[in-house]
C-alpha cells in the first residue's frame, strides 16, 4: 500500500472515529444509540426522564367510548443533543380512565415506526403507560412504584411474563393551560411482543378453565397472586390475565398484569368482590385450585430460593419510600412463615383452595 493509499484509508477511519464520538456512543452504556443497533426499551432498568407535550387537558378528558388518538410529541436527552419524536396518545382502561377515580387516566402511546428509529423506541408500536392517577396525592406515585416492582418480581419466577421499563415523565401543555407536570410511570411490554420472545403466539380465548392451562404455570402464578395479596384476576373471563400459547390448540400460559388492586400497591379504591370471602384486599385468599402438598412444595421451594433475590428487588428501589419497603417485607416475611408451617399450608392452600365443580 503506497502513502497516498494509506493516508486516505487513515483520513477515513479518523472521519468514522470523529461521527461516532460526536453521537456519544460507549460500548458500557447499554441505552447509547448505535449506529448498529438501537437499544430495546425494556433491556435495562435505569430511570428514562423524558417529556410529552400536548394538548394536555383535552387529553386527560377524552375518556368516553369514542375517544380518539390526541397528537403529542415526545423527547428526552442523550448525551448533549436531544431526541424528539412525534407520538399520539389516548387515554385507556376501564376502572381507572372513571375521573371519579382516576383524574388523570392510563395512556396508550403509539409511535411513527419511522421516527423513532434508532431512538430508545425503535421498533415499538403501541405501548401501554401506567401514570399517576392524581396530580397532587403523593401517595399514588408511591402506589405507581409498587405496581411497577410487582411487574419485575413476577419476573422473577416467569420468563412468562411482561416487562416495564419506569420513567420520570414530564407533561407540558401545548396550549400554556396547565403548568408542566412531573410524575413517576411505566411502559408495558406490548402484548405481541411478549408472547413471541417466549416463542409463543397470543390466544384471546375467553371461557377456558384455570385447569385447562398449563398446571404447573398457572398454579405458580396463583401463589405468587397470594404473595402479593392480590384476588382482582380470572382465567376464564380473562380478567387482568392473558394467555399465550405454543400453537393455537396447545395449553396455554396465562400471564399476569394490573396489579393495582393488591395489597402492596394499597390503593385507596380497592375493595375485594364481595363475592370472596375476605373482607379487606391486605387479606390474602388463594385463588388457584387444590392441589397436593407434593406439588406445592415443588413450588414454594422456587419461592425459597428467590426470597433474597425477591426483597432486593424492593430494598434496592431508590424511588420507593423506606416505609413502602418496611410494609412490604412484612408481608413478604407473613408468606414465607405461611408457606414452611405445614399447618397453614394445608389451612390456605388445600382446605380452603377451590375445586372444580362437575355437573352431575
Amino acid at each position: 500500500m503506497n502513502s497516498k493509499i494509506r493516508y486516505i484509508v487513515f483520513s477515513f477511519l479518523l472521519i468514522l472515529i470523529s461521527s461516532i464520538n460526536s453521537l456519544g456512543l460507549s460500548q458500557n452504556n447499554q441505552d447509547t444509540i448505535s449506529i448498529f443497533k438501537a437499544p430495546n426499551l425494556f433491556e435495562s432498568d435505569t430511570l428514562i426522564k423524558l417529556s410529552i407535550t400536548t394538548d394536555l387537558r383535552t387529553l386527560v378528558r377524552d375518556i368516553g367510548e369514542k375517544n380518539k388518538y390526541h397528537r403529542g410529541r415526545l423527547s428526552y436527552h442523550h448525551g448533549d443533543s436531544i431526541v424528539s419524536m412525534s407520538v399520539q396518545l389516548k387515554t385507556r382502561g376501564n376502572f381507572r380512565k372513571d375521573r371519579s377515580i382516576c383524574p388523570f387516566p392510563p395512556i396508550r402511546i403509539k409511535f411513527n415506526k419511522a421516527e423513532s428509529s434508532y431512538s430508545l423506541f425503535h421498533g415499538q408500536g403501541k405501548l401501554k403507560m401506567v401514570t399517576h392517577c392524581h396530580n397532587k396525592n403523593e401517595r399514588y406515585q408511591q402506589m405507581l412504584i409498587q405496581e411497577y416492582l410487582i411487574y419485575k418480581a413476577y419476573n422473577l419466577f416467569s420468563p412468562e411474563s411482561f416487562n416495564v421499563r419506569l420513567a420520570e415523565i414530564t407533561y407540558k401543555d401545548s396550549k400554556n393551560q396547565m403548568g408542566p407536570l412531573k410524575k413517576y410511570a411505566f411502559f408495558i411490554e406490548d402484548f405481541e411482543d411478549m408472547a413471541g420472545r417466549n416463542g409463543k403466539i397470543p390466544r384471546y380465548e375467553k371461557k377456558i378453565h384455570q385447569d385447562h392451562t398449563l398446571i404447573s404455570k398457572v398454579t405458580k402464578l396463583a401463589i405468587f397472586q397470594y404473595l402479593v395479596g392480590n384476588t382482582d384476576w380470572g382465567v376464564p373471563t380473562l380478567h387482568n390475565i392473558k394467555l399465550i400459547a405454543k400453537t393455537p390448540t396447545s395449553r396455554p400460559v396465562p400471564v399476569p398484569y394490573d396489579f393495582d388492586w393488591a395489597s402492596l400497591v394499597n390503593a385507596p379504591y380497592a375493595v375485594p368482590n364481595p363475592k370472596l370471602d375476605i373482607k379487606s384486599i391486605h387479606e390474602r385468599l388463594y385463588r388457584g385450585y387444590k392441589r397436593t402438598a407434593k406439588d406445592l412444595e415443588y413450588i414454594f421451594r422456587e419461592f425459597r430460593m428467590k426470597k433474597e433475590a425477591l426483597y432486593e428487588i424492593y430494598t434496592s428501589c431508590p424511588y420507593l419510600d423506606d416505609k413502602e419497603k418496611e410494609r412490604v417485607l412484612n408481608y413478604f416475611d407473613e408468606f414465607y412463615e405461611t408457606i414452611d408451617n405445614p399447618k397453614a399450608v394445608k389451612r390456605e392452600f388445600i382446605d380452603d383452595a377451590r375445586t372444580i365443580k362437575y355437573k352431575k
